[in-house]
């Protein structure tokens, strides 16, 4: 028998041995002059015996970090004969000149031949699927599952999970050593395809990458429109180097967060923080933020106000009152009185006298005076209790929720700490497209389709002509309750001033002034003020006033259906828009017409066996037609890696990956009392 190459007969061995149930490894060879291969062997993969310290052993160990774990090793050769061999003959061809048949041990049966070894390979085609699945952080092992659905059974995929686990394995093996290097490169070549995208990077004195902030045309483009209030996180970390990483968020016109930025810090000083804030500020032309949320970080707070002097600081709710179970103990923690009093005091009073009252209140009839953490809280009141932030402009926007820790939830879903700069990357790339495709969505919903009225009056079917959705239920709400539980009790006139007394059915008593001919209005509750939307007290004035439209000066351009259909510039001139892609539109959507076309020609041909050998037939025909009118250099393992990440490995490394950082930490979730006591319990009957 004769091959054309060695290759060729290396081909028919396998698919020999496939038939019979072995598996195949190349054995040894012989070259002529020039380097010319004269013979070559393929054997059985069991040929032969594993050395001798290997079976004395039956272990081996790996260097993992700073510990050893043991591996087990299975021995696979018996000593088997089977073989073939090639010689080259004068005609350039390869006749076979060597075969031994028999086997010394069990051959595969044929329902377990897909897992012979020289059988399997993770094709250009499954390292693609692998990349894909995991910027949408499906591991080896979902991905694995998905093959298994999509080819009809894992004997049909070509590899086993391992496999996939040894090439995601030798992707981050490519990675190491050159991390820090290939985020920078990343960014540059970002930089390169817009200009409009920010970055900027420290190194310490081993040029090794500490710190590093991001920032794409899409990020400023939205600081721009929504940027008048930050929160501001760093209590989380999604990388292997325990980096931190702090996303700069925002709300949008539909009430949605919307990230500004983000960056990675190795510490938490007063010094990266400065940093931070000042690349932050550059990034933003130089507008800073008018109000900011932070925790109660101390190093964050000195750099905010270094850097942002006239900005105001306030600190996050959410993670003051997340301590709060533990910091009163298991008795209060569990008072079914005691958390709705407490969150009814700190989240609904509505002006500093109200809220002294009600704390006060709490701390005499609960026995708290003699509690320190709340004697802090309470030196800090100024700083996240929302009564003393009525007046400032949105300040209450944020106050609700921790937008904050939203933000990281969303992107914990699509991380890990296990991952190196650049697989964070990928996925924080695909996390920014879920965010900006939710963004379109209610886009298109606010545009194209009406919420349902609940009243005939005219000023509810004006906001929601003008408001986004979620803006226009919240205010449909004052609406409503403008209707049904507020009314005039009395009116005193002044010139063109009415000062109304607004009642509820609580019995409760708000004054709201009113110009009858500026329709200016200002309400004791602020409302307007600290959420940008009117409250039911100023609807009922404007509603007995006659007016059948919200006063212009009371419908903030942030929350309109137009408000994001702006051109923006930053300091260059670069208009900050959708970042540039590696495919034109008119290619990607050739690539999702045909992607959906094959899948339903697949779908309509998967129970004919006529129709099925059809369709494989024509594909077939239009692989080799492709290949032969424009054939493509098949890639390397390494440059698939490359494609997938969006750059070079660099050939000489200038900017090393990050020591392993010593930092805080994140948040911990606060367990309920009952939880606390059955993991006690763990504890004490653990053997």
């Amino acid at each position: 028998m004769r091959f054309d190459s060695w290759e060729a007969g290396l081909a028919f061995y396998r698919m020999y041995a496939h038939e019979v149930g072995f598996s195949v490894r190349v054995w040894t060879q012989h070259k002529g002059e020039g380097g010319v291969i004269i013979w070559k062997k393929f054997v059985c993969a069991r040929q032969g015996w594993r050395k001798r310290k290997s079976v004395d052993l039956g272990q081996v160990t790996q260097e993992v970090g700073r510990k050893k774990a043991k591996r087990n090793i299975k021995i696979s050769r018996c000593g088997c004969k089977a073989m073939m061999g090639l010689k080259r003959q004068d005609d350039n061809k390869y006749e076979v000149v060597q075969f031994v048949q028999s086997h010394t041990h069990q051959l595969v049966s044929p329902s377990k031949r897909h897992l012979i070894r020289s059988n399997r390979e993770v094709t250009s085609d499954l390292r693609n699927k692998l990349f894909t699945c995991s910027k949408a952080l499906l591991g080896t092992s979902k991905t694995f599952r998905l093959l298994s659905i999509e080819k009809g059974g894992p004997e049909n995929i070509g590899c086993t999970k391992h496999d996939l686990q040894n090439c995601q394995r030798d992707f981050k093996a490519a990675i190491k050593g050159a991390d820090g290097q290939l985020i920078v490169d990343i960014m540059e070549n970002k930089k390169k395809a817009n200009p409009a995208f920010y970055f900027d990077y420290q190194v310490d004195e081993n040029n090794k990458l500490t710190n590093i902030f991001w920032a794409d045309s899409i990020c400023r483009k939205n600081y721009s429109l929504f940027g008048d209030v930050v929160s501001f996180d760093s209590t989380y970390r999604f990388n292997k180097y325990d980096l931190v990483f702090a996303p700069f968020t925002g709300v949008n016109h539909h009430k949605s967060c919307v990230t500004f930025g983000a960056a990675f810090l190795s510490n938490e000083k007063i010094a990266s923080y400065k940093w931070l804030f000042q690349t932050f500020l550059k990034a933003m032309c130089g507008v800073a933020p008018k109000l900011v949320i932070t925790d109660e970080d101390q190093s964050m707070r000195r750099g905010i106000e270094s850097i942002f002097p006239n900005t105001k600081h306030r600190l996050c709710m959410w993670h003051i009152l997340m301590k709060l179970p533990e910091k009163v103990g298991p008795i209060l923690r569990d008072n079914e009185d005691f958390k709705p009093r407490f969150m009814a005091c700190v989240r609904g009073s509505e002006t500093p006298d109200e809220f002294e009252s009600r704390w006060s209140s709490i701390i005499s009839e609960f026995g708290l005076e003699d509690n320190e953490w709340l004697k802090e809280k309470y030196g800090l009141r100024e700083s996240w209790i929302p009564a003393y932030f009525m007046e400032f402009s949105l300040g209450g926007i944020l106050r609700t929720t921790s937008r904050s820790e939203s933000e990281n939830a969303f992107f914990r879903h699509f991380t890990n700490r296990k991952l190196t700069l650049i697989e964070f990357w990928v996925r924080f790339e695909t996390a920014l497209e879920e965010q900006r495709q939710k963004e379109l969505q209610e886009d298109n919903c606010a545009l194209h389709t009406l919420p349902v009225l609940e009243t005939c009056w005219g000023i509810e079917a004006h906001a929601r002509e003008v408001y986004t959705h979620n803006i226009f239920v919240a205010f449909q709400r004052e609406v409503v309750a403008a209707r049904d539980r507020r009314h005039v009790k009395t009116i005193e006139r002044v010139g063109d001033v009415r000062t109304m007394s607004i009642g509820d059915l609580s019995g409760r008593i708000i004054t709201v002034c009113f110009n009858t001919n500026t329709k200016a209005a200002q309400c004791t509750c602020r409302m307007f003020e600290s959420l940008g939307i009117l409250c039911s007290h100023i609807i009922v004035v404007l509603k007995n006033d006659g007016c059948n439209e919200i006063p212009s000066q009371y419908v903030l351009h942030r929350w309109t259906k137009m408000a994001a259909r702006h051109l923006c510039y930053d300091a260059n001139g670069h208009e900050m828009e959708g970042s540039s892609t590696s495919l034109s539109p008119i290619i990607k959507k050739l690539y999702s017409q045909t992607w959906s076309r094959f899948s339903l020609a697949l779908h309509e041909a998967r129970h004919c066996e006529d129709k099925m050998e059809y369709l494989n037939k024509v594909v077939a025909d239009a692989l080799a037609h492709l290949r032969q009118t424009a054939p493509l250099d098949e890639q390397s393992k390494v440059q698939e890696f490359e494609s997938f990440i969006g750059t070079t490995f660099p050939s000489i490394i200038n900017i090393h990956p990050p020591d392993i950082a010593n930092t805080k930490g994140s948040g911990k979730r606060l367990k309920r009392g009952s939880e606390e006591a059955i993991n006690k319990r763990k504890k004490v009957n653990k053997p």
